[in-house]
């Protein structure tokens, strides 16, 4: 599904299948990925994924971390 979006632009990548793995399956603290799954046919018809990126946050008494995520690839079919 990656592949077949991804072939609507006319510079992209090629994912292999090891390579979607690495890319896109979920690591705690690094990669969330989700999908939407038709519950009558329980085809994959869209996915999101974000990364997440830690910041720290200088000279506050109470907070050090800032938790942020970043879209990663998503491919929407059949919700906006």
């Amino acid at each position: 599904m990656l592949n077949k979006y991804l072939e609507r632009f006319e510079v992209h990548l090629d994912f292999s299948d090891k390579e979607v793995d690495h890319f896109l399956l979920p690591r705690a603290g690094v990669l969330d990925s989700y999908v939407v799954e038709n519950p009558d046919t329980h085809e994959i018809t869209d996915f999101f994924s974000f990364y997440h990126l830690p910041s720290s946050i200088l000279k506050h008494e109470t907070h050090k971390i800032l938790n942020v995520a970043y879209s990663y690839y998503n491919v929407h079919n059949t919700v906006t």
